[in-house]
């Protein structure tokens, strides 16, 4: 079982790209669609390396949606 501190973590940026995707080009639907489709795929994770990685990828996403 990971550590309440990654779970907090996910939690986190799970909602920074939810907030961001408000503004998101083709819209906030599409995006929290596809936002809670890619966190739902990697729930089977319980190795904290491969957590940390997965948390590393989205705040990778989130400084691209930045870009925008």
């Amino acid at each position: 079982m990971a550590s309440p501190e990654l779970r907090r973590q996910v939690i986190t940026i799970y909602k920074e790209l939810l907030y961001m995707g408000r503004e998101y080009p083709l819209g906030y639907d599409f995006f929290r669609t596809r936002l809670h489709r890619a966190f739902s795929s990697q729930v089977h994770l319980q190795n904290e390396e491969d957590i940390r990685k997965g948390i590393a990828r989205a705040e990778f996403v989130k400084k691209e949606i930045e870009a925008l």
